[in-house]
């Protein structure tokens, strides 16, 4: 079961595989691995200058609505003008911050479970030595009916799309792998 700060159980006992509170029969895995998900920049650098754009768009069309209407003689606080430039320059920053976190980020490695159905990925974490630990224990059980093991992993949440070998993380860290 996932805990309280993102942690999540991950271990064998009697031939299930569990991951937090999903089972795998270890007899259905066909195959276990760690896939590297990595920020796909040029989409995160294109999403920034996109939103840049769209905000300094709106922020001098603004401005340029608030002369207007004041040369046409409507009655408008001068610091309106200087409201839309603040509001636009904290939009352009907040994007800007939202790009150093996803450019920043360490990188993150998802335990890939491949059964006989559809292939699912069962956790995400920053640390690969974990996963491939889990990886080689996965794949020692399945050859021996006796094999017991436990790990708790800190899960990262992950909202952000990922791609690393056709692989897409959504959601809450679990996903599926996408063709």
């Amino acid at each position: 079961m996932p805990h309280r700060n993102g942690d999540i159980e991950v271990g064998v006992s009697q031939q299930i595989l569990w991951v937090g509170s999903e089972a795998y029969p270890l007899r259905n895995i066909a195959r276990a691995r760690v896939v590297r998900l990595t920020v796909r920049r040029a989409a995160a650098a294109g999403r920034f200058v996109g939103f840049a754009l769209l905000w300094l768009v709106l922020g001098l069309g603004a401005t340029v609505a608030l002369r207007a209407a004041r040369s046409q003689g409507v009655h408008l606080d001068k610091s309106l003008g200087d409201v839309v430039l603040v509001v636009m320059a904290v939009l352009i920053a907040i994007s800007a911050l939202r790009l150093l976190y996803l450019l920043l980020r360490p990188a993150l490695f998802a335990l890939v479970i491949e059964t006989a159905g559809s292939p699912h990925t069962a956790l995400t974490t920053t640390d690969e030595a974990i996963v491939d630990r889990i990886v080689r224990e996965i794949m020692a059980a399945i050859n021996n009916p006796a094999a017991r093991f436990k790990y708790t992993v800190n899960n990262v949440h992950n909202g952000d799309k990922f791609v690393g070998d056709k692989f897409s993380v959504s959601g809450s860290g679990t996903g599926k792998i996408v063709h």
